[in-house]
């Protein structure tokens, strides 16, 4: 995953590597550096979420990165020395992976869903002549 600064577009990359590694993810993470404005109302976005951290930093920027041993994101308000602990959102194993954890726990002979081999190809096949005509 790289984080674009001031982007409007973030470039994601994964691999396939599993299982799942909250550690690796933390390491990573702490690599990065994130710049964000408190907002008038107390509020500021983190990857999509939206944290609280009270009108005392409203229109305040902030630099933010991750302590891995902590597992949490560190803020350093500009021109003040006060570093704030924000708790992270959405970096479990759950909410990263979504279903796709319980379709790895499928047996590897079982297709994941109601259909028979030939119906799942025809079905693939679909989706690789959508947008033919004749």
């Amino acid at each position: 995953m790289k984080s674009v600064p001031r982007s409007s577009q973030n470039t994601v990359e994964f691999t396939a590597s599993l299982p799942f590694s909250q550690h690796s993810l933390f390491q990573y993470l702490a690599n990065c550096r994130w710049f964000r404005r408190v907002r008038a109302n107390g509020r500021l976005d983190i990857g999509g979420y939206d944290y609280y951290l009270g009108t005392t930093w409203r229109n305040h920027m902030l630099e933010l990165h991750f302590d891995a041993n902590q597992g949490c994101f560190l803020g350093q308000p500009a021109g003040s020395e006060s570093t704030l602990t924000i708790a992270p959102q959405g970096l479990t194993k759950t909410d990263l992976m979504g279903e796709l954890g319980h379709l790895l726990a499928l047996p590897v002979y079982q297709l994941a869903l109601p259909f028979t081999h030939e119906a799942w190809r025809q079905l693939e096949y679909t989706h690789v002549l959508a947008g033919t005509t004749s």
